[in-house]
């Protein structure tokens, strides 16, 4: 290739005497060629040049939130494309790097690093990141924090009584910003001790969704879609020494966390019509508390000991404590409701402190054994005062009485697992391996007390050929559970007097036969397959298998069954050094079955009948179960051509579909008659396209191309209107519907 003339080289850059003497170290080189020619552009600035610009313009075709959710590229017209790579590395006792990527969107990057030779590293970093949430729905509420409706709203007592509404409507963007600012120290004492520290700071603000009610019976709530504000600053430090020595390693880490939310609660209008005075338009108001400050401090202790050549100890340790301090809000942010009896406490002044210890022994006890000894522990305590509190439920009358006072619970955890690996070394290349584990969880307010479960896995790895590898590994687990305290939650969270006035057969939230899930026994099976296969010099073929199934055999309602197959295959084809591409396909299949059962308050509500006439709650006929299965299909193909020695193309392009289907059935009450849910389908392409034209050594044009068509059918926004709900506001959002085209064209200039 030529080398780009000495005007537009003045041109690019201000010192031209390093561009001269460039080209003079190229012309001497009898390898530069070599270099310059046969090598992706990513690796060649790395190696023959101390920095890269990229400078150019892109063009989004349309508004989106799905191309753009992530990657800052939701909004139709143009922008900058500015990226930078810069290094030295010609001092042999020091060197710096920088980077910048990003620079015309709001996911920009950067990063500099200074270092001194085996001795010093300091790095000082922004990471901005951007999500764009659905923007395509409204809201009649104004405001940030506070939320509240146009001067003309008429109300009513359902949204279909609202004649204002569609005139009042205006757009909600979602949208998240996350500012990252780090700067890192390492240090290096001499060859045994080390010394690191990080400084991070975030601030990560915008609109996101929520949602609130106005109620004084949960089961029937005025409610609302809300814009909810985000407005975070998180700040974290950490400081750590490593020691290196001959046979032990250490490493002791301490870290301290800073949440702050600006924001204490979201408060809006009541925009319905339901109750008095005093809870429905215009004077009427509900609140939500937003997430509260916070601090966490953590220690941490990693070591290694090598006792000889086969036989070594690793321990890691920590502890963390954290802490919530930050003052309650009132009972309600309506203060024209009566309150009795105040708060108990002015904030809720807990910790939570959390340990865990993880141990390993690993030996080589005989040439072709090798073992593995474990245990795990992690012990999760609250201290935490306990207190009723007669809230208002809702916003929407005045304080409970008495009898209705909810107390807080604590929910310590301690976890202790124990297990061996044991592998042995075959012919053909192979190896066998068996672990064992067993897992003790012991939990404190929950339903279940304690859980155990044994684990056994079996894995065999073969190379029969050197073009062939196969790994197989089957996975069987057996939880199981203590004595089901189905009441254990209600007893906890109520007051003795609601307790009390509370028939024994009624004394239950959940469903006395419905197990959750992760507290239920189960038996699992799992089995992997991935198999890699070299076809001669040019073709590589993978095939991963995955087949799970969990079985929980003694719950009578909630989750029963799950299933999990996965079959991915992928080839990849070199034909030369100029041309190679891949070709990959899947699909994952996911099917979940639960059952549960309908019924009414009162009488209704006794679980334990067994003589007819049968008590809708004790009615096996009044059962629904519930089928859930979800199908991916993935398609994919990539392609590098070196189509020219001054001329690259890249094209890559994916397709997925996922369907999802819920289906009901029961059993012969014909009152309980539910309607499958309709399918819920999504397809996407994308593909993108890269050529780069190096016109001349230090000089190239790139060209970027992107189509993206995402198209969904989610049954739960199709033709959905802000009113279409009586009893709740929604935003109206539509289903995803996008056509994407996106255009770059930059120019890159690189400097020795």
């Amino acid at each position: 290739m030529k080398q780009l003339p000495a005007l537009l080289r003045i041109v690019a850059v201000s010192s031209s005497v390093t561009l001269l003497n460039a080209g003079s170290v190229a012309e001497t080189d009898p390898f530069a060629a070599l270099a310059t020619e046969s090598r992706p552009l990513a690796t060649r600035w790395q190696s023959d040049y101390r920095g890269a610009l990229q400078v150019g313009l892109g063009y989004t075709s349309d508004d989106n939130f799905m191309f753009g959710q992530y990657n800052g590229l939701q909004e139709e017209g143009a922008t900058l494309i500015g990226n930078l790579q810069w290094n030295n590395f010609r001092n042999a006792d020091s060197s710096w790097q920088a980077s910048v990527s990003d620079l015309g969107l709001d996911t920009r990057e950067g990063e500099l690093v200074w270092r001194m030779r085996d001795k010093l590293r300091i790095s000082i970093a922004l990471d901005s990141q951007q999500q764009a949430g659905n923007n395509s729905g409204s809201t009649p509420f104004r405001g940030s924090d506070t939320l509240v409706l146009p001067q003309d709203w008429v109300s009513g007592i359902n949204t279909n009584h609202w004649s204002a509404l569609d005139t009042s409507l205006r757009p909600v963007k979602r949208e998240l910003e996350r500012q990252r600012y780090s700067l890192g120290l390492e240090y290096q004492v001499n060859h045994q001790w080390r010394l690191e520290s990080h400084l991070l700071y975030e601030d990560k603000h915008g609109t996101t969704d929520t949602a609130g009610g106005i109620y004084v019976d949960a089961s029937s709530a005025d409610a609302a879609m809300l814009p909810a504000p985000v407005d975070y600053r998180n700040t974290e430090l950490d400081i750590a020494v490593q020691y290196s020595g001959k046979k032990l390693h250490l490493e002791g880490r301490i870290e301290h966390a800073d949440f702050d939310n600006k924001d204490t609660v979201l408060e809006w209008q009541n925009p319905y019509s339901s109750y008095g005075p005093n809870v429905r338009y215009p004077i009427g108001s509900g609140g939500l508390g937003q997430a509260p400050d916070n601090q966490q401090s953590s220690a941490r202790l990693t070591a290694q000991y090598i006792f000889s050549a086969s036989t070594r100890l690793q321990v890691d340790g920590s502890y963390a404590l954290a802490s919530q301090d930050q003052g309650y809000l009132d009972y309600s942010v309506n203060q024209t409701l009566t309150i009795e009896e105040p708060l108990p406490r002015s904030d809720y002044g807990a910790d939570v402190a959390t340990s865990t210890m993880n141990t390993k022994l690993l030996m080589r006890p005989f040439k072709k054994v090798s073992a593995e000894i474990f245990y795990r522990l992690r012990d999760r305590n609250y201290d935490a005062p306990r207190d009723g509190y007669r809230y208002i439920p809702g916003d929407g009358g005045s304080q409970s009485r008495a009898a209705l006072t909810v107390y807080n619970t604590s929910h310590d955890l301690l976890t202790q697992t124990v297990g061996f690996d044991v592998g042995y070394r075959l012919p053909l290349r192979s190896k066998l391996n068996f672990e064992y584990q067993f897992e003790d969880a012991q939990r404190r307010n929950a339903a279940v007390e304690e859980t155990q479960e044994s684990r056994a896995t079996l894995r065999y790895r073969i190379q029969p050929w050197s073009d062939l590898n196969v790994r197989l590994e089957l996975l069987a687990a057996d939880r199981a559970a203590d004595t089901y305290h189905w009441d254990q939650a209600y007893y906890a969270r109520l007051d003795t007097q609601l307790i009390n006035a509370t028939p024994q057969s009624q004394r239950y939230s959940n469903h006395p036969q419905l197990s959750q899930y992760y507290l239920s026994n189960r038996e699992q099976w799992q089995g992997k397959a991935d198999l890699n296969y070299l076809l001669g010099d040019n073709w590589s073929l993978n095939l991963n298998l995955l087949w799970r199934e969990d079985d929980f055999d003694k719950s009578e309602l909630g989750l029963t069954d799950s299933q999990w197959q996965r079959v991915h295959l992928s080839a990849s084809y070199t034909l030369s050094a100029e041309l190679s591409g891949s070709l990959y396909g899947g699909t994952d299949y996911y099917e979940a079955q639960q059952s549960s059962r309908t019924f009414r308050g009162g009488q209704e509500k006794n679980a334990f009948a067994v003589y007819p006439p049968l008590p809708q709650a004790s009615d096996p006929g009044r059962n629904w179960d519930l089928v859930s299965e979800n199908n991916s299909y993935t398609l994919g193909a990539n392609l590098q051509w070196q189509l020219h020695k001054d001329l690259e193309i890249s094209l890559d392009y994916s397709f997925v579909d996922t369907l999802g289907e819920q289906n009901f059935d029961t059993w012969g009450a014909a009152d309980v008659d539910p309607q499958d849910l309709p399918d819920v389908d999504t397809t996407l392409h994308h593909l993108e396209a890269t050529g780069t034209w190096h016109l001349y050594d230090n000089l190239s044009l790139k060209l970027d191309y992107q189509y993206y068509r995402y198209v969904s059918n989610d049954w739960a926004w199709q033709d959905l209107q802000a009113s279409t709900l009586d009893k709740v506001l929604s935003f109206g959002e539509r289903n995803p519907n996008e056509q994407i085209h996106y255009m770059g064209v930059s120019a890159i200039y690189r400097w020795q």
